[in-house]
This record gives structure tokens, sequence and C-alpha cells, in this order.
């Protein structure tokens, strides 16, 4: 499917992505909740970090719980294989 190889990811330009795991994340990721008065509260439920395939494309990295997402910007590539 895709064309790039993300194995190999960075936080930021020389450090692997997995040792900065006390990073502080570039996104939070909230969930809103009602407490008994109404008011809304935002639980933090995960985040984003900001990565750098060793293509030197940027894309996040979503965390929620043990959940662990790859997100990529939504551009038209060049060549698209039709299904």
């Amino acid at each position: 499917m895709a064309d790039e190889d993300f194995e190999e990811v960075t936080g930021e330009p020389g450090t692997p992505a997995e040792s900065s795991a006390g990073r502080r994340p570039d996104l939070r990721i909230v969930q809103p909740i009602t407490d008994k008065d109404g008011k809304t509260i935002f639980k933090g439920v995960g985040g984003m970090w900001k990565n750098i395939s060793k293509n030197g494309n940027e894309f996040y990295t979503l965390k929620i719980g043990d959940l662990k997402l790859l997100v990529f910007p939504n551009t038209p590539r060049d060549k698209q294989s039709e299904l």
C-alpha cells in the first residue's frame, strides 16, 4: 500500500521515538466527562507525538491507553493505484 518504510522513526532528528517515552506529547487527547453537577470536565486519555520517517516525511503517533496508531496527512498521491 504505502511506498515508504516507517519502521525506523524518530521523535526529533537523531532520537529514536521509543527511547523518548517520557517526552511530552505535542498534542493532548481528552475526553469530555459530565460530573454530578452537570459541569463538563476534560479527562486526559492520551497524546500525539510528531515523528519523522527515515525518508524525511512527517507523521504523528497517536496513543490512547494501549492503542497506538500512526496518523498521516490526507494529501493526494501522485501515483495512486486503482483497486
